[in-house]
């Protein structure tokens, strides 16, 4: 497989070391973090805890937060979602401006968080379909490279070509994929996508389907048969506190990621008791209705969290006391 278009010229590179400099908590040691509860999140979550010792004290949907007791969001960093305020840290991969064009005043709000379509200078309006196409996992993977050593087994690929449909935009939209891999510096041989990309350009369809279907198959058993055991459900937290049932399918899954990948899972470095559940107002804008003027409106509202999630589309979180 063919993955990058020698004839082709190459785009504009990320820089990790400006990345680092600019947002110098994307690499501390011993912080507390707050994970989108779906795979992504999970994996983002299992890596920063084995290599830098983070700890994962709260989950976000953006529609409900479930965080330990005494934590504060503005203390935490927020793994695989914007998080819409100057006092919060997060690294998120959605597209969230409309219009490059036409900034909303409050934009830097945004200014301590990290996403691959602002740097990369991306909007709505115009650059939907070019939008980035990976997960969350795979840039954090790239900025952490330029500090820890690490190494990719052969039973990763699949999980981390799964996550977020990874596997489907390489087959579905390689013109844009093979785009951001040359802006992610992918070809470089010190990459972790350089890696991840050889093993997967090596293997045959037919092996890559079969390693997919045993993935979906522990995820029906996690879940008893049913859809969605590839993710943590908030609203099942009971009484302050995972319930036996979540708990336990929780653990199946991170050990099941954990042995993928290699990742070390330590169950005392994330939190299942002693939460405090807020649930947030969400609203949304349905497909095609989105435009510049509406946007701006919903800016002004203050979101806490938002994201254009299809052709003229977007779902926001309402602000809240909390943030």
């Amino acid at each position: 497989m063919i993955l990058f278009d020698q004839d082709k010229e190459k785009p504009h590179i990320i820089d990790y070391t400006e990345i680092i400099e600019k947002y110098p908590w994307i690499i501390e040691r011993d912080r507390k973090c707050i994970i989108s509860p779906d795979t992504d999140g999970i994996l983002c979550g299992l890596f920063m805890s084995a290599f830098f010792n983070w700890e994962v004290v709260g989950y976000y949907d953006g529609k409900d937060l479930a965080l330990k007791k005494k934590n504060k969001p503005s203390d935490c960093v927020f793994l695989d979602m914007e998080i819409f305020r100057k006092n919060c840290k997060s690294i998120g991969q959605h597209m969230v401006l409309y219009n490059k064009n036409d900034i909303p005043k409050n934009w830097d709000n945004f200014s301590n968080s990290i996403n691959p379509n602002n740097i990369r200078g991306f909007d709505a309006n115009k650059n939907f379909a070019l939008k980035y196409p990976l997960a969350t996992i795979h840039l954090l993977m790239c900025i952490a490279r330029t500090t820890v050593e690490f190494s990719i087994p052969k039973s990763a690929v699949t999980v981390l070509l799964y996550v977020d449909g990874t596997f489907k935009n390489l087959l579905n939209y390689p013109e844009n994929c093979i785009s951001w891999l040359h802006f992610l510096n992918a070809k470089n041989e010190s990459s972790p996508l350089a890696t991840l990309l050889n093993i997967f350009a090596a293997q045959k369809i037919s092996t890559m389907m079969h390693d997919l279907e045993k993935i979906f198959g522990e995820f029906r058993l996690i879940a008893g048969g049913r859809r969605g055991g590839d993710k943590i459900k908030i609203a099942e937290i009971q009484n302050n506190s995972f319930s036996y049932d979540l708990q336990s399918k929780t653990l199946t899954l991170t050990n099941f990621l954990s042995g993928l990948t290699g990742w070390s899972f330590v169950k005392e470095k994330w939190v299942m008791e002693n939460l405090e559940v807020t649930n947030f107002k969400k609203g949304i804008i349905p497909v095609g209705k989105l435009n510049g003027t509406n946007y701006a409106a919903i800016l002004k509202k203050n979101p806490i969290s938002f994201a254009i999630t299809g052709t003229k589309q977007i779902e926001y979180t309402e602000s809240n006391k909390l943030f």
